[in-house]
């Protein structure tokens, strides 16, 4: 399966999307600032990753040009987090910054798992299911 990375400085949400993922059989590691998530890059293979956009002194578009130099492929498998989305955007819209998705703050966590799925290449496990062994 593959490892996913969720940069965030708020540990209750890390710890959250974290657990559920955990359970769907996503390897998931987390960071909660820009250094730390240069350092996850380097460390892991990550498929792909979500990125708030504050993140203290330096924000996720900061971690956004990092990538974009250092590991060019993730590009396209970054989407941004944020709570700063203007209540008057119609729902339903698809939010971009840099030509990346942005979900807004707060999220259900079934809005971060259609990027995971297609990272991943294949469906999560349900909470609960038992991952099936290969032959």
């Amino acid at each position: 399966m593959a490892t996913v990375l969720y940069v965030d400085d708020e540990a209750a949400i890390r710890r959250l999307v974290r657990r559920w993922f955990e359970k769907r059989g996503v390897t998931i590691i987390t960071a909660e600032s820009v250094d730390e998530a240069r350092r996850m890059f380097a460390e892991h293979d990550v498929a792909g990753a979500f990125i708030d956009v504050w993140l203290g002194k330096e924000t996720g578009f900061d971690l956004y040009a990092w990538v974009a130099q250092h590991r060019p492929q993730l590009k396209e498998r970054i989407v941004f987090i944020t709570g700063d989305v203007d209540a008057g955007v119609p729902e339903g819209t698809q939010l971009q910054a840099l030509g990346r998705i942005v979900i807004p703050k707060p999220f259900e966590l079934e809005d971060l798992e259609a990027h995971v799925r297609e990272w991943a290449g294949k469906p999560l496990r349900r909470s609960g299911q038992v991952a099936q062994q290969s032959p």
